[in-house]
């Protein structure tokens, strides 16, 4: 959001923010709310489905899902790098088997995700299906240096940081297969 209105001209003062939760359906539906920040596969599905229209607003990819150091214990990393590399191999097979068969991987999801099987499962298929079009990318997992360098100038430029930070420690393609 602070990207956003950054590449807008706008500061924080601009705008009035509030704290809303999870909630941002339920706060647009109902006028409490102009605009919200989402998960661009869910509420603009959601709101849809219930008859709205909407406008969806999206920041420039600043860097694709990757295997961020974060995501991993430094010391595992360290002392078992194959445990993180089946890891990371494990993940992104699920992600290409659901890209491949997004029926069954919504029938599977019914039993661990709680209260799915209750929910519209027309509106929820979107969902998987708006969120397997963010998946598709050339290289699966892959995060692009470039990405964290523009993404480093805009938070840099924002004051969000001070100074620059080593990028070499802040992610890694090394246990992609």
């Amino acid at each position: 959001m602070r990207a956003l209105l950054n590449a807008g001209g706008l500061k924080e003062k601009d705008v009035t923010l509030d704290t809303i939760g999870f909630n941002q359906v339920e706060a647009l539906a109902t006028d409490q709310e102009d605009a919200v920040v989402i998960y661009v596969p869910n509420e603009p599905v959601v709101l849809k489905s219930k008859g709205y229209d909407v406008y969806v607003v999206r920041g420039r990819r600043l860097s694709q899902a990757g295997l961020q150091r974060a995501d991993y214990n430094e010391v595992t990393m360290a002392q078992n790098p194959d445990l993180v590399k089946r890891m990371v191999q494990a993940t992104l097979h699920g992600i290409q088997d659901t890209i491949a068969n997004p029926n069954e991987a919504y029938e599977i999801s019914k039993k661990y995700v709680e209260g799915l099987a209750q929910q519209d499962a027309k509106v929820q298929m979107e969902v998987l299906t708006t969120s397997i079009s963010l998946w598709q990318t050339e290289r699966s997992g892959y995060s692009d240096p470039k990405a964290w360098e523009n993404m480093q100038a805009v938070l840099l430029d924002m004051g969000l940081l001070t100074k620059p930070l080593d990028l070499q420690k802040a992610f890694s393609n090394d246990y992609l297969p």
